[in-house]
């Protein structure tokens, strides 16, 4: 898959995103987890403020929001 764009809110925490719904996270600069994304579409920014709290938008605009790392994302209001 190809990464798009990343955000890294610290030295340790660092999100990346990319095509058909990927989305990466590492927490301690070394490792990396692939985080489930509720759709495949490509990924084309993301803006972290921790390890918990980032906010993604996909190529065609939409903003998808997570507060627990990932592990549940909302669509914020929007086109």
């Amino acid at each position: 898959e190809t990464l798009t764009a990343g955000s890294s809110p610290s030295p340790s925490v660092c999100w990346l995103v990319g095509s058909s719904g990927t989305v990466l996270l590492s927490t301690d600069g070394r490792s990396w987890r692939r985080l489930a994304f509720p759709e495949a579409v490509d990924l084309r920014e993301v803006i972290a403020i921790d390890s918990e709290t980032a906010t993604v938008t996909t190529a065609d605009g939409r903003a998808f929001v997570t507060d627990d790392g990932g592990r549940t994302w909302l669509r914020a209001p929007g086109p």
